[in-house]
């Protein structure tokens, strides 16, 4: 990424002012986004060159280029795959965002999600949904603020291991109008932002009972606490 036309490769479309979401295509891009997602994702699952490639093929890879370098991207699934298969019809699923560090607080990640809303709205879908670690505070508050809601617990949902690959699934009616309506029902502390087995078993309780569940992270006493409600 050395000058415009190598620049215009990588971003897959023509040249956008600074901070805007494109679409990648290429291997090229691949590449960068796999650096990307592997360096926000350390520790946790990582995503492939193969998987990167089946999501692009589907025009569901996007990025944001800020002065020829990719600071950020997400990975959208239109339809079944491979390695994952929809849990829902009309939906599409967000595989995942990664910004890099240097960036973040800037909005991309909420860029990023608007684009990907936009493209579910364009697809003639009804909801986006994706998978987030239950001890993963900062993407539940970020996904609660775009009125995301709670709808699965799902353990060993990437793997057999049940601490690294259980997940919540989170989910938005993108074709209508969302409620806000809740009823806070309990709060959660979170003791272990790597693994925390009570916070897992409350929640995993908490949507055997309701079908659907609000998170919204709060601090309190120096520790952070899960706020649950229940949409009414």
């Amino acid at each position: 990424m050395k000058n415009s036309s190598s620049q215009n490769n990588l971003m897959g479309e023509n040249k956008l002012p600074d901070f805007s979401v494109v679409r990648l295509s290429g291997m090229q891009a691949i590449k960068e986004a796999k650096k990307l997602d592997d360096k926000a994702f350390e520790g946790h699952q990582k995503i492939s060159l193969n998987e990167l490639r089946s999501i692009a093929d589907q025009g569901g890879l996007f990025g944001i280029i800020y002065k020829q370098k990719m600071v950020a991207e997400a990975q959208l699934l239109f339809r079944s795959t491979g390695f994952y298969n929809l849990e829902y019809e009309s939906s599409a699923y967000c595989y995942g965002i990664a910004v890099d560090e240097k960036f973040r607080g800037k909005g991309l990640a909420h860029l990023l999600i608007a684009r990907m809303e936009k493209e579910v709205r364009n697809n003639s879908l009804k909801t986006l949904y994706l998978a987030c670690r239950p001890e993963n505070y900062a993407s539940l508050k970020l996904w609660n603020s775009l009125e995301y809601k709670v709808c699965a617990y799902k353990d060993r949902y990437f793997g057999p291991d049940t601490i690294a690959d259980t997940r919540l699934l989170l989910y938005k009616n993108i074709s209508g109008k969302s409620t806000r309506s809740s009823l806070h029902i309990t709060s959660l502390p979170l003791k272990n932002d790597e693994c925390d087995i009570d916070l897992r078993n409350n929640i995993a309780n908490l949507l055997a009972k309701h079908s659907e569940i609000i998170i919204r992270i709060k601090s309190a006493d120096k520790r952070l606490v899960y706020e649950i409600y229940k949409t009414q």
